[in-house]
């Protein structure tokens, strides 16, 4: 017979035959049946099956099916509901399948047979089988009922179990449990035990149904024997025959204290067996120990760890005698034992006074006894109590107090091994010079200014940019600058060496070149640092002799020293005596400067060994194209031209102007620079247009710009304005060939830029920024208009009008930004204008030098903002208007103030204003000081805070003069040419924040 054999859970297999489907599950009970059901396909048939088994183990069903024509069926086994993974065997036979498989588990299993025939379900039948768990025997446990104790091992136990299912079986003791082999055996450690007992064991098992059974077995010790009846067995009887054998005597603590078996009184000389013979015993009352020197220092029978008071007998007791197992038999005095601790001084005792302090590192070491040397007594852990013996308690060299009582050390707990103390006994961890909160260890900032906020090293934002100085790379950043993660503006950060754009114009690029020096070697690009800039001065004689070696030679020192510190000089020459040149020039140099000077300078003076003729690279292009003697390098790589070195107040050329020309292109860098500090946001108004100049049309200009901000226009407090007045080609006024003035426009005049009305752009009379333009030079300023910052609103477009007779490529460009200033202008009302300074200057039939006006309610502050320059050469003796100081004077109630112009009185006024942004070395008289302005420079707003004087609730009342020496000026030999005083005052509110 055949078997198929499966490990799934559905077994199909196609048969010849038909089958109709039950209408209704049938369920088998537990005993054995058969059962039948009728199926309607074509015709009846029969469907018996039968069960063979149905308890736990293998189980065989059996399915007879009669006129079977190609039925297919599945068959499918379930536990407790559940698809199980099993093994089935089918047989076939005849008419009929068997179906067979382990039942591993108690509880409900069911065959399904799921029944088809061409493709049609003809039905379902279901048999359950209730699989019940099968009886088992109970447990039966056998063992010796004795086991005797083995002299050198643990008692070992075993015996069997009966139990149809021994692996299930268990065998324990009080204290263990073991297992039941599968042969039915077992065997179990007790352990060591010395003592006759009684123990049970309990066999537990079962794998449905538990059972128990329980024995108790005997474990004997066989060598417990007492030959001499005396109650001390023989192994632990010191006389194991003696006093008992004759007279039944038995051991009891009254006449065997030591219980070794012997009697004390007639057999026993050492009662309590320590060693100690009964006649040397000190302690008679203590047994079960044996008298050595480890246990019985002094030999006196006494135990020392309960009987002895004081085991080395020094008349220390114990509990006080830190040298228990020390010197023997010697008395403790205070000679002997300065602080009584039971240790000899000379020999045991190596802190004789007890604090805490080893002799050879205790300053004190017979001092004050019975305190420990610890922080809070002995601070510097000398061995010398603080308040009683030690004059320096913090061993900083500074004595606590002075042979008065005087403290002298105010900082008595200074960390021990200072090196940083001062003479008042504190050190760096204790002292804060400063002030700022932070000790001067800590202090990375010493000396940091009071009241200021400092970080937890005690550096502060000296340069108020945000960064702390400890951290900032640029410690001293300009104000109203904004500066990087590292303390740096961009005015700061080196220049990045451009390697494109090259040209040998003015104002190009230079490329990279190389010489040699007296020195050395000079790279242009190797030795770029982004921050220097470099003046070229050469020497030349011409044919007929004549030379400009006497400028260069004339005291050169005085010249350096006006220098700006970022600069390089050079000096080089045209001539073929250009190394002796270069030697005698640098004796001109070295002769001038100090010792000090000269290591400042020389770095960066250099002298060209080298024709000047020769040189290449980029200085070379620059000299084969201009043709000239001097030559400059800005900050920007840039090829500059150098101005006139005439001296307009005494006549002649003056060498130390050359010293000018770099302090402008550092001026000039700055004003470049502003509009790439990412907290300077710029609106083009003029790039680079032609303006024809003239004192006709080509006199105006107009310009229109979107106030296109990345903010609202309120959240911004500086409004500045940049103007570059740049020439033709960038060049310095000159004659051409022909005799014409080419390049720079000729005369300082004066440039508007006005802002046309909101509401009528065709009209452009409000001064918006004044500029007075160069004797034949470029310029670049930016002035600052932040008070006119109400006359724009965010997203308009608006109109402006240059107005300039001198012509010129410009660019304006107005640059917002927000410095955090606390007040921001929200409204202004203009004042007053200017007029003739001819002695009618206040008449007010011609002008209005009075006015009412009204600020708003919210101002929080109120200022007058002043434009005054004064122009008129040469139209009366005094050229007042242009060269006088004269006064403008604002009064409101009580209150006055004015703005007067010093700067007249010195005739180097302007020529000292170089680094402020007058343009150097003009071709013209460009160093005297004006009334209000400088050749070559932008006009600045004059400000003054009237807040206290008016009253925002109602009008104000305000008178204006121009006067000189306080008086109406009264000219004298006037020539009715034009003494005119360009006056624009308004008063302006801020609101504060």
């Amino acid at each position: 017979m055949g078997k198929n054999m499966a490990f799934c859970l559905v077994a199909s297999m196609l048969l010849a035959g038909c089958v109709n489907p039950l209408a209704e599950i049938e369920t088998i009970p537990y005993q054995e049946e058969s059962a039948s059901a009728s199926f309607e396909f074509g015709e009846v048939t029969t469907h018996n099956h039968t069960v063979f088994n149905e308890q736990y183990g293998s189980i065989t069903y059996s399915t007879n099916i009669l006129d079977i024509n190609e039925i297919e069926f599945d068959v499918e086994i379930l536990f407790q509901g559940n698809e199980k993974e099993i093994t089935v065997d089918l047989e076939i036979f005849n008419q009929s399948i068997s179906i067979s498989w382990f039942a591993d588990e108690v509880g409900l299993w069911i065959v399904k047979v799921m029944t088809r025939a061409n493709n049609m379900t003809l039905g379902d039948i279901s048999y359950i089988h209730d699989v019940a768990a099968p009886i088992e025997s109970e447990a039966i446990l056998i063992a010796e009922s004795t086991f005797e104790i083995p002299l050198d091992g643990p008692v070992i136990v075993h015996g069997s179990a009966i139990h149809d299912y021994p692996e299930s079986c268990t065998v324990s003791s009080p204290s263990r449990l073991t297992d039941v082999q599968a042969n039915g055996t077992w065997s179990m450690s007790l352990g060591y035990l010395e003592y006759d007992q009684s123990i049970s064991l309990k066999l537990t098992c079962g794998q449905w149904t538990t059972s128990e059974d329980i024995i108790t077995i005997q474990i004997l010790n066989v060598a417990n024997i007492d030959s001499d009846n005396d109650g001390v067995l023989d192994d632990l009887d010191m006389c194991p025959i003696g006093y008992g054998t004759e007279t039944y005597w038995y051991s009891t603590e009254y006449t065997d204290f030591d219980g070794d078996g012997c009697h004390d009184e007639q057999e026993d000389n050492d009662d309590d067996n320590d060693g100690i013979l009964d006649s040397y015993d000190r302690c008679l009352n203590a047994s079960g120990w044996i008298s050595k020197i480890a246990e019985d220092a002094d030999q006196d029978g006494c135990l020392d760890a309960v009987e002895d008071m004081d085991d080395d007998n020094d008349g220390i007791l114990d509990d006080q005698d830190l040298c228990n197992d020390g010197l023997k038999n010697w008395e403790s005095y205070s000679t002997t034992d300065w602080d009584s601790d039971g240790c000899f001084d000379e020999t045991e005792d190596d802190d004789d006074d007890n604090d805490g302090m080893l002799d050879e590192l205790d300053q004190c070491p017979r001092g004050s006894k019975y305190w420990k040397a610890q922080d809070v007594f002995d601070y510097d852990s000398d061995g010398c109590h603080d308040d009683e013996e030690d004059m320096d308690d913090d061993a900083d060299g500074v004595p606590d107090y002075n042979e008065t009582g005087f403290q002298i050390d105010n900082c008595t707990r200074t960390p021990l091994n200072a090196t940083d103390v001062n003479e008042e006994g504190c050190s760096s961890i204790e002292r804060d010079t400063d002030d700022d909160g932070v000790v001067d260890y800590y202090d990375a900032c010493e000396g940091t200014p009071v009241n200021l906020i400092v970080n937890e090293v005690g550096c502060s934002d000296d340069d108020g940019d945000g960064i702390f100085s400890n951290v900032d790379d640029c410690p001293d950043s300009p104000q109203k600058w904004t500066a990087n993660e590292n303390g740096c503006t961009v005015l700061e950060l080196p220049i990045p060496w451009s390697n494109s754009g090259y040209g040998n114009g003015r104002m190009d690029k230079v490329s990279d070149f190389s010489f040699s020096t007296l020195d050395g070697s000079f790279s242009f690009q190797s030795d770029w640092t982004g921050h220097d800039v470099y003046m070229f001065l050469f020497k030349y004689t011409d044919s007929s002799g004549n030379t400009n070696a006497n400028l260069l030679s004339s005291n050169p020192a005085a010249m350096i020293r006006k220098l700006p510190d970022n600069i390089h000089l050079f000096y080089g020459s045209f001539d073929s005596t250009y190394h002796s040149d270069m030697v005698n020039l640098r004796n001109d140099v070295l002769l001038g400067l100090s010792g000090p000077e000269e290591a400042e300078w020389m770095p960066r003076i250099h002298f060209i060994d080298q024709q000047g003729g020769s040189i290449g690279g980029g200085i070379g292009g620059l000299i084969g194209n201009w043709g000239s003697l001097y030559y400059g390098i800005d900050r920007f790589q840039r090829a500059r031209e150098l101005g006139s070195i005439n001296d307009w107040i005494q006549s002649g050329s003056d060498p130390t102007h050359w010293a000018y020309e770099p302090m402008t292109w550092n001026y000039e860098f700055e004003q470049e620079i502003r509009i790439e500090d990412p907290g300077v946001h710029a609106i083009p108004v003029i790039q680079n247009n032609w303006h024809s100049g003239g004192w006709g049309s080509g006199m105006n200009s107009y310009y229109n710009a979107t106030i296109d901000l990345p903010e609202n226009i309120s959240q911004y407090d500086t409004l500045e304005v940049f103007h570059e007045h740049a020439c033709e080609d960038h060049r310095n006024i000159y004659q051409d060939a022909n005799g014409n003035k080419k390049g720079c426009h000729e005369w300082d005049y004066l440039s508007y830029l006005y802002i046309c009305d909101a509401d009528n752009n065709s009209k452009c009379s409000t001064e918006f920024v004044r500029w007075i333009t160069t004797y034949g030079r470029e310029g670049r300023w930016i002035t600052d208009v932040s008070p006119y910052l109400f006359m724009l609103q965010d997203d308009q477009e608006r109109r402006f009008r240059y107005n300039g007779a001198n012509k010129g490529e410009l660019t304006v460009t107005l640059l917002f930004s927000n410095w955090s200033k606390g007040y921001r202008a929200i409204e202004g009302e203009y004042l007053f204008s200017g007029g003739q300074f001819d002695g009618t200057y206040n008449d007010e039939t011609k002008y209005v030098r009075q006015a009412n006006f009204t600020v708003p309610q919210e101002s929080q502050l109120i200022e007058i903002v002043a434009t005054i320059t004064g122009h008129g050469f040469n139209q009366d003796s005094a050229n007042c208007a242009e060269f006088c100081d004269h006064e403008h004077h604002y009064t409101i109630g009580e209150n006055t103030a004015y703005e007067w112009h010093p700067i007249v009185y010195d005739s180097r006024g302007c020529e000292n204003e170089v680094s402020n942004g007058v343009i150097a070395n003009q071709f013209g008289s460009w160093p005297y000081g004006r009334a209000g302005w400088c050749a070559g420079q932008d006009v600045e707003q004059w400000r003054y805070d009237i807040s206290s004087w008016v009253d925002t609730n109602q009008s104000n009342h305000i008178i204006y003069q121009g006067l000189y020496n306080g008086q109406e000026y009264a000219p004298q030999n006037t020539n009715g040419g034009s003494r005119n005083i360009r006056a624009v005052v308004w008063v302006i509110s801020y609101i504060t924040y």
